[in-house]
């Protein structure tokens, strides 16, 4: 692992434009792929560009995620590989979600160089929408020297994965110089990256290891509180979880942005829950009444059953739901404890298989328990 510090290059966005600018022009890579401000000022899109000039006015780090950017990588790999070198920033939780999607088959890594930082956070969309983009903007640059964003999404104030540890380049800011930045290259491919840049200078990274550790023991504490204190007993149990999704309108916005939920047919969506209307009245007689979309609490545990060991705890579903159903922080509470059955961290290790596919008869047995039924008996009719 080759480490480097930089001085007086600034904070932010700035790092990163230099940072892909440089690997451009050295020809480390052809091309780019980064977030740039959309025409209309509003939000930011993902862009693939060879032009400098379109880097160096573009935002790598902007202070919303409008698209979880491990699905724009999907799009541009899961037919395959890409032809040109091909430098990509992506966020912590957007990095640990691509790494899924390679063990999926969704994402080719050959010719992709990842660049990955620590991450203050990002503003729910609707509050940068409807606030002062410019104060947002301006303070997500600032916030890399201070590592505090108030306002942030709710999960990015408990999100103890912040590091970009798991990229072939880690932009860290954490522990650095007043007015500097580490870059650190995890991989053989970061490191010649660097190199070819021209960086000779290796740094002991004791105070950053510290700097890191004290904000992750802070996030965990946070985060064990919040899910159990707060936030949990409005949720855990039939009742308060009904309650919770009352507001769902079944549009599946969560689970079209949700970089994990790449089914190409969703068995939500599909035929299997398209019935005649006989069996509505049916099921409304014996309920007395029937709810109409009558499978919301149905398609939220499926696909909880379905990813939740994959989750990376990134946000995006809540930022999407129109009803601003807690959903995000409902799926990564219950996919912190799936995780913990099975020892399981999604996106560390790209050769441990998603628990999901890698199933063993009675693997759950500790955790089971015994389901008894209940009937009513009835007298013989004879």
């Amino acid at each position: 692992m080759n480490v480097f510090v930089t001085k007086g290059e600034g904070r932010g966005n700035l790092v990163f434009r230099a940072l892909l600018k440089g690997l451009m022009e050295k020809d480390v890579v052809k091309v780019a792929l980064v977030c740039a401000e959309d025409p209309t000022g509003n939000s930011f899109v993902h862009v693939l560009t060879g032009d400098t000039s379109v880097v160096e006015s573009s935002w790598p780090v902007p202070p919303v995620m409008p698209v979880q950017g491990a699905r724009v990588v999907s799009k541009i790999t899961r037919k395959g590989p890409v032809e040109l070198p091909t430098a990509v920033v992506l966020r912590p939780c957007e990095l640990r979600a691509m790494r899924e999607l390679v063990k999926l088959n969704q994402v080719k890594l050959d010719g992709l160089l990842t660049i990955s930082f620590d991450c203050p956070g990002v503003y729910p969309l609707q509050q940068y929408l409807s606030g002062d983009r410019s104060f947002m903007k301006a303070s997500i640059d600032e916030a890399f020297g201070h590592f505090d964003l108030s306002g942030t999404r709710p999960l990015c104030q408990i999100c103890h994965r912040f590091t970009g540890e798991l990229a072939d380049v880690e932009v860290g800011f954490l522990g650095a110089p007043d007015e500097g930045h580490y870059l650190i290259g995890h991989t053989r491919r970061g490191e010649e990256a660097l190199k070819a840049l021209g960086y000779q200078e290796e740094v002991d990274l004791e105070r950053r290891v510290d700097a890191v550790q004290e904000v992750i023991k802070q996030r965990i504490e946070a985060r064990e509180g919040y899910f159990k204190g707060e936030f949990g007993p409005k949720v855990v149990g039939v009742e308060a979880l009904l309650t919770t999704l009352h507001v769902c309108i079944n549009c599946h916005n969560c689970m079209r942005v949700c970089p994990i939920c790449f089914c190409r047919e969703c068995f939500f969506d599909s035929d299997a829950l398209k019935v005649l209307p006989g069996n509505y009245l049916v099921r409304a007689e014996r309920k007395g009444a029937l709810r109409f979309l009558p499978d919301t609490l149905l398609f939220h545990l499926g696909r909880m059953n379905h990813m939740s060991t994959s989750c990376v705890s990134c946000g995006t579903c809540e930022d999407a739901c129109p009803n601003d159903v807690p959903v995000s922080r409902l799926f990564a509470m219950v996919a912190d404890k799936t995780q913990a059955i099975f020892d399981y961290e999604p996106g560390q290790d790209l050769d441990r298989p998603i628990p999901f596919i890698d199933y063993q008869d009675e693997e759950l047995h500790d955790y089971e328990e015994p389901y008894i039924e209940s009937t009513t008996h009835r007298p013989s009719s004879s």
